[in-house]
């Protein structure tokens, strides 16, 4: 039996997601105490040691397209097991690890490769079972992720205390294991089945078929992505973002310590972090689920203020109250922006694209943590300081809050007649074929006709109008 939206079992998998995405960002959020640590092992410089973060990070966000393939050939269940067991085999080579280049290649891309096919699979597994109150349960799910920020990086340091720089991986590894077993409860949902099914087109209808697209049509479904620009405004404002946010997590906890604080209180400007990251998440959810309230200004109010406060952060941070007010205002604002993107990439693209344009956003927010580390340390090696990366770090989160205003601008002069798609839950699956109709409403009521046909939309796939997803691939 497939689990029905915002019913019965999808609230089970969204309290798995949220267990999941807990276990995940401990280790997303601890790659700052992991930098310290391997600092200290392998006695390397800033710059070459921060690529093991970095590709970590990177993959956890760039490894999104494989999972979206994942997902679309099998399902999320089985994607945060594989991804679970890739991660946990990662981690313990690391233990045993006697080089900084193997570090690099059993952390960082392996155990990154993992964590980012289990990463996607969290956020898009929520917005396949929930439709009406996706917001909410998004927020509650990535709620998770702060959770982990606040738990992980205090016992990760403890953990290195007791059992070395090398045994802790070892906990790690575990850690990474009881993701599979959370991903197991993860049974496929109705959208799920039907996320990839293509659609008729008619003046006031919309039917989900249940067979799947094939590769080729996979393919052109990306292409249609990147040739809506709003969306492409979205993916370079995770870019430019992330760049920024993870110059400030990956190297925080070092800077903190170079200015006199101990191990443990470095770890506990991760754990201050991710409460905040937590709580604000919630908040968020709840605020993006109200019908006045747009998602798109949340997502550039959150990076405004993230990005102005980075930015001064050198005239305060000197001091370890300077350093911790920081660490608050870092999770309540670098968090938001995975509660609204999932909202945020539906309205832009449609439910039938989420898939595949989460995967592609993720690409972009994994290149975004990929250089990001790596040019502090450069700056740091190359005679300058931190407070220099941090100025840069909040020029880059601030261009994020502009090209996410520049994607509502684009939305409207591009898509002005937006159609409204509204779900019409029913009781009962309308016939054998379990057929989803969904009614469609101009949001211009005026000339009814005129506005439906007029309505620049993504193409959409059916067995009568194939010509015009051809033509699409070949432009």
């Amino acid at each position: 039996m497939l689990t029905r939206p915002d019913k019965g079992w999808a609230w089970v998998v969204m309290v798995a997601s949220f267990f999941i995405h807990s276990l995940n960002a401990g280790m997303l959020y601890g790659t700052g105490i992991i930098q310290v640590s391997l600092l200290e092992r392998f006695q390397e410089g800033l710059a070459l040691t921060s690529w093991a973060g970095a590709i970590y990070i990177f993959l956890m966000f760039g490894a999104g397209v494989v999972g979206s393939v994942m997902i679309s050939h099998f399902s999320c269940r089985v994607a945060f097991i594989v991804g679970s067991v890739i991660m946990t085999s990662g981690l313990l080579a690391s233990s045993f690890a006697e080089s900084l280049e193997i570090i690099i290649i059993s952390y960082g891309f392996t155990a990154g490769l993992g964590s980012g096919i289990v990463f996607t699979s969290g956020i898009v597994v929520v917005g396949l079972n929930f439709q009406k109150k996706r917001s909410v349960a998004t927020g509650f799910a990535s709620c998770g992720a702060g959770a982990g920020a606040f738990i992980f990086p205090p016992l990760m340091q403890l953990a290195r205390k007791e059992y070395g720089d090398s045994g802790f991986f070892i906990l790690l590894a575990g850690m990474a294991l009881n993701i599979s077993v959370f991903g197991s409860l993860c049974f496929p949902s109705y959208l799920e089945v039907n996320k990839n099914a293509p659609e008729k087109l008619t003046k006031s209808t919309l039917s989900l078929s249940l067979h799947s697209l094939t590769n080729r049509q996979h393919f052109c479904s990306i292409i249609a992505v990147l040739r809506n620009l709003p969306f492409v405004c979205i993916c370079l404002s995770q870019l430019v973002s992330h760049i920024g946010i993870y110059m400030m997590y990956v190297h925080i906890p070092t800077f903190a310590i170079s200015h006199g604080s101990t191990d443990t209180q470095a770890s506990i400007l991760l754990s201050a972090s991710g409460i905040m990251n937590c709580v604000s998440r919630l908040l968020v959810g709840m605020a993006g689920n109200a019908d006045n309230v747009s998602t798109i200004l949340l997502y550039f109010g959150t990076f405004g203020v993230l990005g102005i406060s980075t930015i001064i952060f050198p005239v305060f941070g000197s001091t370890y109250i300077g350093q911790l007010i920081y660490s608050v205002i870092l999770g309540t604002y670098s968090g938001s922006c995975y509660v609204l993107l999932s909202t945020i990439t539906a309205d832009i693209i449609g439910i039938e694209f989420l898939v595949s344009a989460f995967g592609i956003a993720m690409i972009f927010t994994g290149l975004g943590t990929l250089v990001g580390p790596p040019i502090a340390g450069f700056i740091v090696d190359g005679g300058g300081t931190y407070e220099t990366s941090f100025t840069l770090a909040g020029c880059c989160i601030l261009l994020a809050a502009v090209f996410g205003i520049a994607a509502e601008v684009f939305r409207k002069i591009y898509y002005p007649d937006a159609v409204h798609l509204e779900v019409e839950e029913t009781s009962k699956f309308l016939d054998e074929k379990h057929y989803l109709h969904t009614e469609i409403t101009p949001l211009h009521t005026d000339n009814t006709q005129e506005n439906i046909s007029n309505v620049p939309v993504l193409p959409l796939v059916t067995d009568h109008h194939s010509d015009e997803y051809d033509t699409l691939c070949t432009n």
